[in-house]
């Protein structure tokens, strides 16, 4: 067994071992888009933490995970002092359990927000959600959708929406020949995960999410959706409840977001 097999195992028995909904496919597409430190003990893996950078400015953090068999022994204080060195003077973000806020703080983290993990498995048979002016994404969309998820980010992440478009589906929407939305859904833990949904208006954010809602009919779903975007109550009454929401932290300042558009939904908790 090649090494990278040995390390998406260990980690997939990792996050398993604190109930996180992480597929070995799921690990595969963080490391492949990031980068990350895994620590081992007794030929197990034991703890990791990863990042994925935006430029030599901006990075995002997460999958920050020590086993319980291992928590109590400055195991995440260490990985949090390797991974600081490692990203150099780049702005962090991340979004922070209750239990690791304290450590983040201590790390000159400081809170600008909320996330709302909202999820269910939806029922088969769904009534349709009207389409307007939502339609299946081209190839040749790609380019405004980076740049849409640019300005709305604040840092360009390329490969990270053609790995999203490749392994599932994205949506746009078109008015007068103009792209001024988009979301993507792909497999993920217990389902599929729509987000990132950039849109100009909760409204637009809204058609973009019932399309997958409705194309989605009988799976799992899952939204990350930020606390200020409108879409809580929405969502609740689609179906798909809240349940859990962690805080959002950044050490340095974040790049300056540009344009209409605005992240609603997340690409992930720890793609942010």
């Amino acid at each position: 067994m090649s090494d990278t097999n040995r390390d998406l195992d260990g980690a997939l028995a990792l996050s398993q071992a604190v109930r996180w909904p992480y597929r070995r496919d799921d690990w595969r597409v963080a490391l492949d888009l990031g980068q990350g430190l895994l620590a081992e003990a007794d030929g197990e893996i034991v703890a990791s933490a990863l990042w994925w950078s935006y430029g030599d400015a901006f990075a995002t953090c997460g999958i920050i995970i020590v086993s319980p068999a291992m928590q109590g022994r400055g195991l995440g204080r260490a990985l949090m002092d390797t991974m600081l060195e490692a990203t150099s003077d780049r702005t962090l973000l991340l979004n922070s359990t209750a239990e690791g806020h304290r450590l983040y703080e201590a790390f000159g983290f400081s809170d600008i927000g909320t996330v709302h993990q909202h999820q269910a498995q939806r029922p088969a048979m769904l009534s349709p959600f009207p389409t307007g002016p939502v339609r299946r994404a081209q190839a040749s969309d790609l380019p405004a959708i980076v740049q849409l998820d640019r300005h709305a980010f604040g840092a360009e992440r390329t490969r990270l929406i053609e790995m999203f478009v490749r392994i599932g589906t994205a949506m746009v929407i078109e008015r007068d020949g103009v792209i001024d939305g988009f979301a993507t859904c792909r497999p993920f833990g217990f389902g599929q995960a729509v987000g990132p949904v950039v849109a100009t208006s909760t409204a637009d954010a809204q058609l973009l999410i019932g399309h997958f809602i409705t194309e989605k009919a009988g799976q799992f779903l899952r939204v990350d959706i930020t606390g200020d975007s409108g879409l809580g109550d929405w969502l609740t009454a689609q179906g798909l409840p809240e349940v859990g929401n962690v805080t959002t932290m950044i050490r340095g300042q974040r790049p300056p977001l540009m344009g209409p558009g605005r992240i609603y939904a997340l690409a992930s908790q720890s793609f942010g």
